[in-house]
């Protein structure tokens, strides 16, 4: 399927409003949404950035279960969107792969003064 097509299908993103999103990102700052694609379906979740405990949390779960390690990244930055998001293992890992690029899309510089 073409990246072309998706925009046939209707989006589900459980309802959230843009005044919901503006809300959000007063709240959080950075607010992204991500869309999955599932043959037909196209759903859309919306996820704070992590912070500091969640990704502690995440790293220390990650040494003995990554399944359990994704589970709480997307838990502590999932905001709303689509349900099916929450309930099917496989938009979830995909959406939890999205906020991994997410977290590792901010750059850094460094200068020796």
């Amino acid at each position: 399927m073409s990246a072309e097509n998706i925009s046939f299908y209707p989006k589900n993103n459980g309802g959230v409003t843009d005044e919901q999103v503006k809300m959000w990102k007063a709240k959080h700052r950075k607010v992204v949404e991500v869309e999955l694609q599932d043959d037909e379906e196209t759903h859309v979740g919306y996820f704070k950035r992590a912070d500091m405990e969640t990704l502690a949390a995440a790293n220390k779960l990650g040494k003995t279960d990554e399944i359990k390690a994704a589970n709480a990244l997307f838990e502590n930055c999932w905001l709303g969107g689509s349900p099916l998001i929450r309930e099917d293992a496989s938009l979830k890992m995909a959406a939890v792969g999205q906020l991994n690029v997410l977290i590792n899309g901010v750059t850094a510089s460094i200068k020796n003064l």
